[in-house]
């Protein structure tokens, strides 16, 4: 489980600056602070928190941009269907993650625009890990001590898309032998790949030695209204169990993403649909992705036209 924090990082710049500019600060309370070393945040993961100190008297949030923590993951791993509800019932269990990527380019930050196709958005929220350490074929402890820290992750996805690309093949059935026609369902890679669906942030949460944090409500509100809500308690598997898992046959590195996966959408905004079925109604708006402990990330969403 996640740790208690004991540090906040983000990338940052001052208003007015480019974004060229963007550098690692040490987060406390509502204020920024510079670190004595300038750095980016994708150099100290490789690098380590060890020995970190703040400098000058700092800025407030409302000054500084924020961008996402690692910019252009070298990789980010996905979960899916990873609690009961995202299933659809108790009676059916997993015994190993399953899993999907997201294209580093799809990467943005808080207050970055979410660009929506016509045909809808669902919005994901999930709790990623970071990986500070290269790890292959690791077990869970070796796999827990590799994570640098957590952040908000939204898995944006375009269910229009996987529908769009179901195609029809012969296959053998499983059931009774015989090899016939089929329609497959379309893979997950256009839907979750747009440029745009991978917002993260607002920052980091290293985690401390001590303590843990079982239960981290999660939740997503867009305009107000609530559209998930859900805990870190419903994950069937945990980042360490997930980058364990992925390491048995592709080597983890510092700056990777694991993102353990979404909670379900509530009753009201789902009615009679499926969790994969759900998509935002096609206006502007704004969404508010918020893990209890580890910051609001919030996006606007732009329909395209």
């Amino acid at each position: 489980m996640v740790r208690s924090i004991q540090m906040w990082l983000c990338n940052f710049t001052l208003r007015g600056e480019p974004q060229s500019s963007q550098r690692a600060g040490l987060v406390e309370g509502s204020t920024v602070f510079e670190l004595a070393e300038r750095s980016s945040l994708p150099i100290l993961v490789g690098a380590g928190v060890e020995g970190v100190k703040r400098r000058g008297g700092g800025h407030p949030l409302t000054e500084v941009t924020l961008y996402a923590p690692i910019p252009r993951p070298g990789k980010i791993v996905a979960a899916i269907v990873n609690t009961k509800g995202m299933l659809g019932g108790g009676d059916i269990a997993l015994d190993w993650p399953r899993l999907d990527m997201k294209a580093p380019s799809a990467v943005v930050g808080p207050g970055a625009e979410i660009r929506a196709p016509r045909k809808g958005i669902r919005p994901e929220v999930e709790l990623a890990a970071i990986i500070g350490k290269r790890i292959s074929n690791a077990d869970r402890a070796q796999a827990e001590a590799s994570i640098f820290g957590y952040t908000v992750l939204n898995d944006v996805t375009a269910p229009a898309d996987s529908r769009e690309d179901a195609y029809e093949a012969y296959r053998r059935d499983r059931r009774t032998g015989e090899i016939r026609r089929t329609t497959l369902r379309g893979p997950l890679f256009r839907s979750k790949n747009h440029d745009t669906f991978c917002p993260m942030g607002p920052w980091v949460g290293t985690p401390d030695e001590n303590g843990e944090w079982s239960d981290l409500r999660m939740t997503t509100k867009f305009d107000g209204r609530l559209v998930q809500d859900g805990s870190t308690s419903e994950y069937i598997f945990e980042a360490a169990d997930i980058a364990s898992y992925v390491s048995r046959f592709l080597s983890l590195e510092p700056g990777d993403v694991v993102s353990c996966g979404s909670v379900g959408w509530t009753s009201e905004a789902l009615g009679k649909l499926d969790p994969t079925e759900f998509v935002l109604p096609s206006t502007r708006g704004t969404l508010e992705l918020e893990i209890k402990g580890l910051g609001d990330l919030v996006n606007p969403v732009v329909p395209e036209t």
